[in-house]
C-alpha cells in the first residue's frame, strides 16, 4: 500500500512538472509543408443549376476549363482536374491557387469567359488554411455553395 501512494504521489508530481509552459502555442515544433490551396468547384446554370460540365445538361468540355496563372515570369493556362462520383451521378472539378493573380478560363465554341479568382482563407489547424470564401471579378458578394461544400460558379450561355 505504501508502494502504490508513492508511485501515485511521484505521477502526480511528474505530470504537473510536465505542464506546456504559458510562452508556448500549441503549434511550437511543428513543421508545415503547405501545399498549394485548393477549392472544389462546379460550373452551374445560373437559372436551372446544373452542371454545365458533367451529366445531362453538360455542353461545355472538361479540356475547355483552365486555371490562368500569371506569377513573377510564368504566363501560363492549367487544366483543372475533374473527380467524377458515378454512385451518385455528380461530379466536381478541382482549382490549385498557386499564389499570384489567378483566374479561371472558360472556352465554349466561339466564346470565351475569364473570371478573376480571388480566394479568401481561414486557418485551419497549425499548418493549414481553408477556402472559407470565393469572389469572382471583385464582386463582394461571395459565391454560394452546394450542401457537400462544393463552389457553385453561375456562367450564363
Amino acid at each position: 500500500m505504501t508502494r502504490i501512494c508513492t508511485m501515485l504521489i511521484l505521477s502526480v508530481i511528474l505530470l504537473t512538472a510536465c505542464s506546456l509552459s504559458k510562452d508556448k502555442g500549441p503549434c511550437d515544433g511543428i513543421i508545415c509543408d503547405n501545399g498549394p490551396l485548393t477549392f472544389y468547384f462546379k460550373l452551374v446554370d445560373p437559372n436551372t443549376g446544373h452542371d454545365l460540365v458533367y451529366g445531362d445538361h453538360a455542353i461545355i468540355p472538361l479540356d475547355s476549363v483552365r486555371n490562368h496563372v500569371k506569377y513573377q515570369a510564368i504566363d501560363t493556362l492549367v487544366r483543372v482536374k475533374q473527380v467524377i462520383d458515378p454512385v451518385r451521378k455528380r461530379a466536381y472539378m478541382i482549382f490549385m491557387m498557386t499564389g499570384g493573380p489567378q483566374s479561371l478560363r472558360v472556352g465554349t465554341p466561339g466564346k470565351a469567359i475569364q473570371y478573376k479568382v480571388d480566394v479568401k482563407t481561414k486557418s485551419a489547424g497549425c499548418c493549414g488554411s481553408l477556402v472559407s470564401d470565393v469572389l469572382l471579378n471583385d464582386d463582394p458578394a461571395p459565391i454560394t455553395r452546394d450542401s457537400t461544400g462544393i463552389y457553385l460558379i453561375p456562367y450564363k450561355l
